[in-house]
């Protein structure tokens, strides 16, 4: 305000010193600021000597010079108060308070906006917003798309369904794209380049994952703010768009090699209503689709590897094609768990079943019991499929590796058991006494040796003993008589002997009486069984009855036989005795001749079969062991060949990767 707004002041007035006094201090202090000190700085007064204490305007002066700004003004009322009150008109006093009065209220203006200052992004955020319509696609142009650039990490893989076969997993999503509406000049605005705001102020694009099982966004994904980058004015900010999802969706699961496994994972984003020309989406990161590098581990799954693929497909319903970017996750199942838990104890158990169902057994006990072994194998057999079917999809596609696993181990099982079934068939024929032929014998014998099998003990007794009798039998003559023929023959024999020894008698001059001749016939003759015959010996017979029944004259007259006494009469009782020893001679010969044999070639036969039952179980022991091995340890292998071949073939796409 200059001084001639105020025509009645002079220089030399003494108000002339409270204008001019202040003028350094309210220069120094608000010459960045607005109000009257501004004024009041650019003139150039000149500077009277200083005044007298005892000068009116001493005081104010000196005040004015160490107070605050609106002390300042407050003082220069005072002071023109009291100047107009002795010197002016009451018009004049009046102007001048409207004036001062609205100086002073300028200055509280410029003071309170300078500490209440709004924010820069404040500012851009209603320039920017001023002029714009989110429900639009920010397009200039007609024939120009926005372009979307699309990246993915993956933080964690949360559930892989096999039975429903879906994945869920979480991730952080980023999208970019260039909004040319929503651009600003930083250097209007403190050259602020950044800015962040709600995504429900600004057009965002309708990305959709296309094989979701989830159709609603507040379920799958958060979002919450948007980042704003500007490129100039005219050319519109880039808009980052960050939130974090949990995506569930559909995979159809190759389980051919469970749990040896490898599966890819399709991910499938574009925009539902939006065709090419009007969004276009492109991959932000081709060499690494989907980061890892935050990814947390699972307990059952490894990622190996990750690509995207750009398509560009046309529908029946829409004459404009759609770009669609599919994200593949190829993830690797830990097979320790299934190892542990599944196959080994089935391995287990199927291999105590053949060695329990081959294992040697004695005659007195037969094998009956691994027919029970059998089923109680099959029916663990049963629950381990059960608790394996709760991991399995019911598709009849395909065969899992499992399942031929575990079919295997049910059909060796059920094989060995009906192997156990006809070594009790071949042991049981031992019962019925017919002994095995040559032949089979001598190919058991030769089989016997590449097992490494010996003959049990008995049996290579009795055969020593059979072979004993057969050359003792060939040695004799009349090769076809019987043993109890041989008996009978030696018996005549004796008789006959002692028919000579009588008759060696006679020789000496003795002539029996013809009584004693009567009595030299044989008393008895008993047949058994018309090949033995139990004759009373005529020698004793004659000689007791002769001797009985001479004088004492005659016995004087065989001085050659050396007589001391006579025998004791022959009695009924004697002869009784004679009869009843014949019938038991006769019935220990025909026990003999009956049973014996047959009881000796049935022991042998059960000896034998029990035998060739033992050899034949070696062999099934050996046969189900080999494809135990086979069909266990090798279509274990296969998957686990499958399961490092495909590791080994990520860790080296993965080095490509990272040399590009």
């Amino acid at each position: 305000m200059p001084l001639a707004v105020i025509p009645s002041l002079r220089p030399c007035h003494p108000l002339a010193n409270v204008f001019r006094r202040p003028t350094t201090a309210l220069s120094t202090a608000h010459h960045t600021g607005g109000g009257p000190s501004n004024f009041l700085s650019n003139r150039k007064v000149r500077q009277p000597a200083p005044p007298s204490s005892n000068s009116p305007s001493t005081f104010p002066a000196r005040v004015i010079g160490t107070t605050h700004p609106e002390m300042h003004h407050l003082f220069v009322i005072l002071v023109l108060t009291a100047q107009f009150g002795r010197a002016g008109t009451l018009k004049q006093l009046f102007t001048l308070h409207t004036v001062l009065f609205l100086i002073f209220a300028v200055q509280l203006l410029l003071a309170e906006s300078s500490s209440t200052q709004v924010p820069e992004h404040y500012l851009i955020t209603n320039f920017i917003l001023s002029r714009y319509n989110k429900g639009l696609i920010p397009k200039r142009l007609q024939n120009e798309s926005i372009k979307v650039s699309f990246s993915m990490e993956l933080y964690q893989i949360i559930q892989v369904n096999e039975p429903q076969q879906f994945l869920m997993l979480n991730a952080w999503i980023v999208e970019r794209w260039v909004d040319n509406l929503l651009g600003w000049d930083p250097e209007e605005f403190s050259n602020v380049t950044e800015i962040m705001i709600p995504y429900d102020q600004i057009w965002i694009p309708d990305t959709t994952l296309y094989n979701s099982l989830v159709m609603d966004d507040e379920n799958t994904r958060r979002l919450l703010n948007a980042k704003l980058t500007t490129r100039g004015k005219d050319q519109g900010a880039l808009i980052e768009l960050l939130y974090p999802t949990i995506y569930k969706l559909s995979c159809l699961l190759d389980l051919r090699f469970f749990p040896f496994d490898v599966q890819t994972c399709k991910l499938t984003f574009g925009s539902w209503t939006f065709d090419n020309t009007l969004i276009d989406y492109f991959p932000y990161n081709v060499t690494h689709a989907i980061g890892t590098a935050n990814c947390i581990d699972n307990e059952g799954w490894s990622v190996l590897k990750t690509s995207v693929q750009r398509h560009v497909n046309h529908y029946d319903c829409c004459p404009n094609n759609y770009t669609l970017l599919e994200f593949h996750l190829d993830i690797q199942r830990k097979p320790l768990y299934y190892v542990i838990n599944l196959i080994t104890p089935t391995s287990i158990i199927t291999l105590i079943s053949i060695v329990g169902f081959f294992s040697s057994s004695s005659i007195n006990e037969l094998r009956e019991e691994k027919i029970t072994l059998g089923i109680t194998t099959l029916l663990s057999m049963s629950i381990l499929i059960f608790m394996v079917s709760d991991k399995m999809p019911s598709t009849s596609s395909f065969i899992p590796l499992i399942g031929w696993f575990y079919t295997s181990m049910i059909l060796l099982i059920s094989l060995s058991t009906l192997a156990a079934s006809i070594v009790i068939y071949i042991q049981k024929q031992g019962i019925l006494g017919k002994p095995p032929c040559r032949k089979t014998m001598r190919w058991a014998r030769l089989v016997a040796r590449i097992v490494r099998m010996e003959m049990p003990l008995l049996m290579k007794q009795a055969y020593a003993q059979k072979a004993r009798e057969e050359k003792l039998r060939r040695a004799q003559e009349g090769r076809k008589q019987s043993l109890w023929q041989r008996v009978y023959k030696v018996a005549r024999e004796q008789a006959q002997q002692r028919k000579n020894s009588c008759a060696s008698a006679k020789v000496n001059g003795v002539t029996p009486s013809p009584d004693v001749q009567r009595l030299q016939v044989p008393k008895k003759s008993c047949t058994i069984n018309t090949d033995v015959t139990c004759i009373t010996d005529p020698c004793e017979t004659s000689g007791l009855v002769e001797f009985s029944n001479m004088s004492d004259e005659e016995n004087s007259s065989f001085p050659d036989i050396d007589y001391t006494a006579p025998p004791p009469p022959v009695t009924k009782f004697q002869s009784l005795h004679k009869m009843s020893t014949c019938a038991s001679l006769d019935s220990m010969i025909r026990n003999v001749d009956i049973i014996s044999p047959r009881t000796m070639q049935r022991n042998l036969a059960e000896l034998e079969y029990d035998w060739l039952a033992a050899v034949v179980e070696r062999i099934f022991l050996i046969f189900f062991i080999i494809v135990f091995l086979l069909t266990a340890v090798g279509i274990n292998c296969i998957g686990m060949y499958y399961w490092w071949t495909a590791r080994e073939q990520s860790v080296v796409l993965q080095s490509q990767n990272n040399t590009i």
